[in-house]
């Protein structure tokens, strides 16, 4: 038997489960294509994303450190063996100072603490 992955069926549910959850604001969940680097990225792919200003860009990439801090703080409540880490960390490399500020603040808005270098 095949060990899961985040880009399986139970694994891209988890996720959609995980982020209504954590974010009920977003009412419509992540776009296609946002769980689709979401759930790479989880499994440990590499992933270039070039899209236009307001894709979704940015919860890409801090959607997967959301996901594994509450999968690893509630195991009980999420199917089991799905890749993790213990302490996940996301570099994230802008182009401006003003464009850092606004990736902090995204997380910022629902209570977690992000650091900029």
């Amino acid at each position: 038997m095949a060990k899961p992955c985040w880009q399986d069926p139970v694994g891209l549910e988890t996720i959609n489960i995980i982020v209504k959850k954590i974010i009920p604001q977003w009412t419509n969940g992540l776009h296609v294509v946002q769980l689709k680097l979401i759930s790479a990225i989880l499994d440990g792919q590499d992933i270039l994303c070039c899209t236009a200003t307001g894709d979704g860009k940015s919860a890409a990439f801090s959607i997967p450190c959301l996901v594994l801090l509450e999968y690893n703080q509630h195991p009980e409540s999420y199917p089991a063996n799905l890749p993790t880490h213990s302490r996940p960390i996301g570099i994230v490399v802008t182009p401006t100072k003003g464009l850092a500020s606004n990736i902090v603040c995204l997380p910022s808005l629902y209570f977690l603490s992000l650091t900029t270098i």
